[in-house]
């Protein structure tokens, strides 16, 4: 599913770009095997190698998100600055949530993997979180897949909300810095050539009165 439209606020400790469910149901696309889970999420340092197929004679059902970053930031009125986080809440420890740039290849798992969760389920109660750099011009694909053979991951549904920041410090995505209209931009340069016009013709007439002077 490619989502072009999603929740865009700005709140006062990030920019929240999407929020929304994420399900895996029988009629979902299968795949064989799954990412194995390493046990600690991906950050914005990269430090989370791709972490291997799990049972790979095994089929799994899998579905996917698809988040159009180019849409999704337009209008919001700040400068997109790539540091992604994001939050999935869920009591399932029979699906995993992935993240992937552009899209997502089940015959090469490995392929535009930049992170996932670590481990599956919420931690004390509190939702998972991992970290992944997306740069501006790509899409965002969340990948959840089930777990468990004999059909316990599915149809148990996880809220998923994905952050943006402009940089590791968790600052605020800054207000875009608006650049002239071309029409606005010949008119101000325009302004600046007469003013310029202007002062020499000043200059000249000083010197002419001083000389007569």
């Amino acid at each position: 599913m490619l989502l072009t439209t999603g929740l865009l606020a700005i709140t006062a400790h990030a920019t929240l770009v999407y929020t929304g469910d994420m399900v895996v149901t029988a009629s979902d696309p299968t795949q064989q095997g799954r990412l194995l889970r390493g046990g600690t999420g991906q950050d914005w340092s990269g430090g989370e190698l791709f972490p291997g197929v799990n049972n790979a004679g095994a089929t799994f059902h899998y579905s996917t998100l698809t988040l159009d970053f180019d849409t999704l930031i337009a209008g919001l009125g700040v400068d997109y600055g790539g540091f992604v986080q994001i939050n999935f809440d869920s009591e399932s420890a029979d699906t995993f949530l992935s993240a992937y740039l552009d899209s997502y290849n089940p015959a090469n798992k490995a392929q535009n993997w930049l992170g996932d969760e670590g481990s599956s389920g919420n931690i004390f109660g509190n939702p998972q979180f991992f970290q992944v750099i997306v740069p501006f011009g790509h899409d965002l694909v969340l990948l959840l897949n089930e777990t468990a053979l004999g059909g316990f991951g599915l149809d148990v549904p996880g809220t998923v909300l994905v952050e943006a920041f402009s940089d590791t410090e968790y600052t605020d995505l800054a207000p875009r810095r608006e650049l002239p209209e071309p029409d606005a931009l010949a008119l101000l340069l325009a302004a600046v050539a007469a003013a310029a016009v202007a002062a020499r013709r000043r200059t000249a007439l000083t010197r002419r009165t001083a000389v007569a002077a």
